[in-house]
């Protein structure tokens, strides 16, 4: 294994070995041979992962669950023992909620009080051990194990990235105790990469159950919201509804799964349309309506597929499904298109005509939204104005990525290509998006990268953090805060819960959702040397964002705008 001279080294070389490019971190005295060995790597010529360091756990691991968006390869992240464990736990639900594969790896405390290298010698040693470090994290992730003595490292890490990388994929969890990665290596033989799993294929008499269901239906309608995690799946989708006549609904979408602008894209609501279709087809999508308010109807055929259809660690989940296949999303995709060619003369030759003209209804309230907002020159600054201004600076085909946690909406952004916009993961930790905006720029940094969020999710970013990391690592973002100055998922469920109750009748917000007063966000941004604006004026607005566009764009610093919303 090259010449590496201790565990560290090698499990250094390991991950590089094996395609792994970045090691997102946040060090403590669990690092110390980790340390030696990146000071060692002018005399050891050792080939190592890129370091990006992380002033935050939480940071580290959305900045690693960023760049598998941007360039879909595996990330590794190291965290600092239990202590470091802990802060990455909210992250790592969103990672395992989203399916990305990431390698967290964490130190133990010292094994050994005294006498080995690399034993205990900070009085943080005792009070930091856990008799199951693991433990915090074994619900999220795929894989945990400890790493025993240097001799295994290669299988260690190649065991990590099967379960990693293997559908459904998602995060692994690696304990690196500190005498075994201080200890020496002795001749590690080279052994072949393993392959990397494939995706599951469908069975094909489900295939042509399906081909037959959807060839005779009269409104056969896909839902999806993750199918275009993998990008291929895009143009397939688009070729498949396009050619047979299909309508395709993206529910809470959280990547591009159907290009906006396709004929056969019928928006982003699947309750309007829902109850009116006689085959419904989710595709990789774990809630793709909510019982409460809105079902197929009881004599529809509802069709259920995904490398994990039925999302089994979700612990209740019961979504009906008439016929559950098992697949990738792209080997279904391309095992249907013949088999709904070979029924082509049984497709009703009227129906694509008829989804067309109900796809035109979200285009025209997506305009009429465009068209008001653009007329109005004063007035408080809504979510609306703030959609409606960023689909405009930002429709110019350049290479930009809509990273959203909370404002920005698919609907009026109308994203067509693949990538180009990510929505929350579905558990919802708070403090994603931008640290995820900053990974997807380190992957992509060609691209244009903006974080739409609100005050809360800011705050919880822990933005100074973020900020730094943009600063000392290169990586201009532009941040865009809505900012009301209270929680709105927060009073939003008070009112649903309670329609007639005493939180609805108060004028007031209650406490619980109350955030003023908020820190000058502006702020944050400038301390780092980037450019911050506050807007209070609507007719601001689109001058402010495409302003902070141009900073970040051409003078390559980071820019933040603060929108006062309602």
């Amino acid at each position: 294994m090259q010449n590496a001279e201790t565990v560290a080294e090698a499990y250094l070389v390991a991950l590089r070995e094996r395609g792994v490019d970045r090691l997102f971190v946040n060090a403590g005295t669990d690092f110390a041979t980790i340390v030696e060995a990146y000071a060692r790597q002018k005399e050891s010529g050792l080939d190592l992962p890129q370091v990006i360091v992380c002033a935050h756990e939480n940071l580290a691991v959305s900045m690693a669950h960023g760049s598998y968006l941007g360039d879909g390869r595996v990330q590794a992240v190291m965290l600092h023992t239990s202590v470091g464990s802990a802060n990455a736990v909210c992250a790592v639900s969103n990672a395992a909620s989203a399916r990305v594969p990431v390698l967290l790896s964490a130190g133990r405390t010292p094994l050994f009080e005294d006498g080995v290298l690399g034993a205990r010698d900070y009085g943080i040693h005792w009070a930091q051990e856990m008799f199951d470090q693991a433990g915090m994290l074994r619900e999220l992730v795929k894989w945990d194990y400890e790493l025993h003595d240097g001799g295994q490292v290669r299988q260690v890490v190649d065991r990590a990235l099967d379960r990693a990388r293997t559908e459904p994929p998602g995060p692994v969890y690696l304990s690196l105790p500190r005498e075994v990665l201080a200890a020496p290596t002795f001749g590690i033989p080279a052994t072949p990469a393993p392959p990397v799993p494939t995706s599951a294929h469908p069975d094909p008499a489900a295939v042509e159950t399906l081909a037959e269901h959807l060839a005779t239906a009269r409104f056969p309608l896909i839902v999806t919201g993750d199918s275009g995690a993998d990008h291929g799946c895009v143009a397939l989708l688009a070729e498949l509804a396009g050619r047979h006549g299909i309508g395709v609904v993206e529910s809470g979408p959280r990547h591009v799964s159907m290009p906006a602008d396709h004929p056969m894209h019928l928006g982003y609501r699947p309750g309007e349309v829902l109850a009116d279709a006689d085959v419904v087809v989710t595709l990789d999508l774990d809630v793709p309506w909510l019982p409460s308010a809105v079902s197929p109807a009881d004599d529809a055929v509802v069709v259920q597929v995904g490398p994990d259809p039925h999302f089994a660690r979700y612990p209740i989940r019961s979504h009906r499904s008439d016929l559950t296949i098992t697949a990738g999303c792209g080997p279904l995709l391309a095992a249907l298109g013949p088999a709904l060619a070979a029924r082509a003369e049984r497709i009703d030759p009227g129906r694509a005509a008829r989804l067309t003209e109900l796809g035109g209804r979200w285009r025209a309230r997506r305009q009429a939204l465009l068209d008001q907002e653009a007329a109005a020159t004063d007035g408080p600054i809504t979510k609306a104005a703030m959609n409606a201004a960023l689909a405009t600076v930002l429709d110019d085909g350049s290479d930009t990525v809509v990273v959203n946690e909370y404002w920005a909406q698919a609907e009026v952004l109308a994203p067509t290509v693949p990538g180009s916009y990510l929505g929350t993961p579905p558990a919802g930790g708070l403090g994603w998006g931008l640290p995820a905006a900053i990974g997807v720029k380190l992957a992509r940094p060609g691209a244009t990268v903006v974080a739409t969020v609100g005050d809360g999710a800011y705050l919880f970013a822990n933005p100074a953090a973020c900020h730094q990391a943009m600063a000392m690592h290169g990586l201009p973002v532009l941040t865009v805060v809505c900012s009301n100055d209270h929680w709105g998922a927060v009073q939003a469920s008070a009112l649903k819960v309670h329609p007639d109750g005493h939180a609805a009748a108060s004028a007031d917000l209650s406490p619980l959702a109350r955030l003023d007063p908020v820190p000058a966000f502006a702020a944050y941004a400038e301390a780092s040397g980037g450019h911050g604006v506050r807007v209070t004026e609507r007719s601001e607005l689109v001058p402010a964002l495409r302003n902070a566009l141009r900073v970040v764009r051409e003078e390559g610093r980071q820019a933040l705008v603060d929108v006062a919303c309602t």
